[in-house]
Protein backbone atom coordinates (compact mmCIF):
# COMPACT_ATOMS: atom_id res chain seq x y z
CA UNK A 1 0.00 0.00 0.00
CA UNK A 2 1.32 3.32 -1.19
CA UNK A 3 1.40 6.04 2.15
CA UNK A 4 -0.61 9.17 0.86
CA UNK A 5 -0.97 12.66 1.68
CA UNK A 6 -3.30 13.97 4.14
CA UNK A 7 -5.81 15.74 2.05
CA UNK A 8 -5.43 18.94 3.71
CA UNK A 9 -1.44 18.72 3.20
CA UNK A 10 -2.38 17.67 -0.51
CA UNK A 11 -4.15 20.60 -0.92
CA UNK A 12 -1.60 23.49 0.78
CA UNK A 13 1.19 21.69 -1.63
CA UNK A 14 -0.79 22.57 -4.61
CA UNK A 15 -1.68 26.08 -3.74
CA UNK A 16 1.88 26.73 -2.64
CA UNK A 17 3.32 25.67 -5.78
CA UNK A 18 0.84 27.45 -8.19
CA UNK A 19 1.52 30.60 -6.11
CA UNK A 20 5.30 29.94 -7.01
CA UNK A 21 4.69 29.61 -10.47
CA UNK A 22 2.42 32.57 -10.88
CA UNK A 23 5.32 34.87 -8.85
CA UNK A 24 7.17 34.17 -11.85
CA UNK A 25 5.94 36.35 -14.29
CA UNK A 26 5.82 33.69 -16.85
CA UNK A 27 8.37 32.16 -19.27
CA UNK A 28 9.38 33.57 -22.90
CA UNK A 29 11.50 31.99 -25.60
CA UNK A 30 15.03 33.66 -25.58
CA UNK A 31 14.70 37.03 -27.48
CA UNK A 32 10.97 37.20 -27.30
CA UNK A 33 10.35 38.35 -24.10
CA UNK A 34 9.67 41.93 -22.38
CA UNK A 35 12.54 44.38 -23.81
CA UNK A 36 14.50 46.12 -21.31
CA UNK A 37 15.30 48.61 -23.93
CA UNK A 38 14.29 51.93 -22.29
CA UNK A 39 11.86 52.72 -25.32
CA UNK A 40 8.97 51.25 -26.38
CA UNK A 41 8.07 53.02 -29.66
CA UNK A 42 11.03 53.99 -32.31
CA UNK A 43 11.26 54.86 -36.26
CA UNK A 44 13.74 53.03 -38.34
CA UNK A 45 15.54 54.79 -41.38
CA UNK A 46 17.22 52.60 -43.27
CA UNK A 47 18.68 52.92 -46.57
CA UNK A 48 16.33 50.02 -47.89
CA UNK A 49 16.78 47.53 -50.50
CA UNK A 50 18.94 45.24 -47.80
CA UNK A 51 18.81 42.08 -45.88
CA UNK A 52 18.80 43.19 -42.38
CA UNK A 53 16.07 45.65 -41.92
CA UNK A 54 13.15 43.08 -42.28
CA UNK A 55 15.28 40.67 -39.81
CA UNK A 56 16.13 43.78 -37.23
CA UNK A 57 12.27 44.70 -37.22
CA UNK A 58 11.53 41.34 -36.33
CA UNK A 59 13.77 41.19 -33.58
CA UNK A 60 12.25 44.75 -32.49
CA UNK A 61 8.78 43.04 -32.99
CA UNK A 62 9.89 40.08 -31.24
CA UNK A 63 11.24 41.93 -27.87
CA UNK A 64 7.82 44.37 -28.06
CA UNK A 65 9.16 47.33 -29.32
CA UNK A 66 6.69 48.89 -31.86
CA UNK A 67 8.23 50.14 -35.34
CA UNK A 68 6.50 54.03 -36.05
CA UNK A 69 5.73 54.96 -39.41
CA UNK A 70 5.98 58.47 -38.53
CA UNK A 71 9.08 59.67 -36.79
CA UNK A 72 7.22 62.22 -34.48
CA UNK A 73 5.26 59.45 -32.95
CA UNK A 74 8.64 57.76 -31.85
CA UNK A 75 10.99 58.20 -28.61
CA UNK A 76 14.08 57.05 -30.42
CA UNK A 77 15.07 56.76 -34.17
CA UNK A 78 17.64 54.30 -34.98
CA UNK A 79 19.60 54.72 -38.43
CA UNK A 80 21.28 52.02 -39.86
CA UNK A 81 23.47 52.66 -42.97
CA UNK A 82 26.23 51.50 -44.87
CA UNK A 83 25.01 48.20 -44.99
CA UNK A 84 27.69 46.45 -47.06
CA UNK A 85 28.59 43.00 -47.86
CA UNK A 86 31.85 41.70 -49.17
CA UNK A 87 34.14 38.86 -50.02
CA UNK A 88 37.37 37.77 -49.96
CA UNK A 89 39.28 34.65 -49.97
CA UNK A 90 40.21 32.86 -47.37
CA UNK A 91 42.46 30.02 -48.79
CA UNK A 92 44.00 28.90 -51.66
CA UNK A 93 44.23 25.25 -53.50
CA UNK A 94 48.36 24.67 -53.50
CA UNK A 95 47.87 22.27 -56.45
CA UNK A 96 45.44 24.29 -58.71
CA UNK A 97 45.66 27.92 -57.26
CA UNK A 98 41.72 27.61 -57.08
CA UNK A 99 39.84 28.96 -54.29
CA UNK A 100 39.14 26.42 -51.69
CA UNK A 101 37.40 28.55 -48.73
CA UNK A 102 35.67 32.18 -48.56
CA UNK A 103 34.65 34.78 -45.93
CA UNK A 104 31.68 36.70 -46.28
CA UNK A 105 31.51 40.64 -44.21
CA UNK A 106 28.47 42.45 -43.53
CA UNK A 107 29.00 45.57 -42.21
CA UNK A 108 26.27 48.42 -40.40
CA UNK A 109 26.97 51.53 -39.38
CA UNK A 110 24.00 52.48 -36.26
CA UNK A 111 23.05 55.91 -34.82
CA UNK A 112 20.63 56.46 -32.12
CA UNK A 113 19.22 59.46 -32.14
CA UNK A 114 15.62 61.32 -30.41
CA UNK A 115 13.16 62.42 -32.90
CA UNK A 116 14.44 65.91 -32.61
CA UNK A 117 17.94 64.94 -34.29
CA UNK A 118 19.69 64.77 -30.94
CA UNK A 119 22.53 61.62 -30.49
CA UNK A 120 22.12 59.41 -27.89
CA UNK A 121 24.51 56.79 -29.46
CA UNK A 122 27.39 57.94 -31.80
CA UNK A 123 27.66 56.39 -35.46
CA UNK A 124 29.37 52.80 -34.50
CA UNK A 125 30.24 50.75 -37.27
CA UNK A 126 29.69 47.06 -36.96
CA UNK A 127 31.23 44.04 -38.59
CA UNK A 128 30.34 40.43 -38.38
CA UNK A 129 32.08 37.79 -40.61
CA UNK A 130 31.30 33.81 -41.72
CA UNK A 131 33.44 31.49 -44.18
CA UNK A 132 32.91 28.54 -46.04
CA UNK A 133 34.13 26.30 -48.30
CA UNK A 134 33.74 27.48 -51.89
CA UNK A 135 33.39 24.44 -54.11
CA UNK A 136 33.84 25.56 -58.07
CA UNK A 137 32.75 22.18 -59.01
CA UNK A 138 29.28 22.78 -57.80
CA UNK A 139 28.99 26.55 -57.93
CA UNK A 140 25.11 26.64 -58.56
CA UNK A 141 25.20 24.86 -54.42
CA UNK A 142 27.68 27.28 -53.60
CA UNK A 143 25.93 30.17 -54.40
CA UNK A 144 22.97 29.03 -52.36
CA UNK A 145 24.89 28.57 -49.70
CA UNK A 146 26.55 32.30 -50.06
CA UNK A 147 23.07 33.72 -50.03
CA UNK A 148 21.94 31.62 -47.62
CA UNK A 149 24.71 33.15 -45.26
CA UNK A 150 24.11 36.31 -46.32
CA UNK A 151 20.47 35.93 -44.70
CA UNK A 152 21.78 33.83 -41.45
CA UNK A 153 24.69 37.46 -41.23
CA UNK A 154 21.50 39.46 -41.39
CA UNK A 155 19.28 37.40 -38.67
CA UNK A 156 22.34 37.26 -36.36
CA UNK A 157 23.27 41.11 -36.90
CA UNK A 158 19.41 42.11 -36.30
CA UNK A 159 20.14 39.92 -32.94
CA UNK A 160 23.05 41.62 -32.11
CA UNK A 161 21.91 45.26 -32.72
CA UNK A 162 18.89 44.31 -30.30
CA UNK A 163 22.21 43.70 -27.97
CA UNK A 164 23.82 46.66 -28.42
CA UNK A 165 20.82 48.62 -28.28
CA UNK A 166 20.09 46.90 -24.66
CA UNK A 167 23.75 47.87 -23.59
CA UNK A 168 23.16 51.67 -24.48
CA UNK A 169 23.07 53.70 -21.49
CA UNK A 170 20.35 55.82 -23.01
CA UNK A 171 19.67 58.33 -19.88
CA UNK A 172 23.24 59.29 -19.40
CA UNK A 173 23.65 60.18 -23.22
CA UNK A 174 20.17 62.06 -22.56
CA UNK A 175 21.83 64.04 -20.35
CA UNK A 176 24.85 65.03 -21.67
CA UNK A 177 22.92 65.61 -25.02
CA UNK A 178 20.90 68.24 -23.22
Amino acid sequence: MKPRLPPGLALLTLLVGTLLLSACGGWHLRGTGPSPLPFKRVFIVSEGGGYLYPWFVTQLRYSGISVMKDRAEAEAVIELRREQFDRRVLSVDDQTGKVREMELGLEVEMTVRTPGGTVLAPPEILTWTQDFVFDEAALLGTEEVETTIRYELAKDTARALIFRLEALDLDRARKNAG
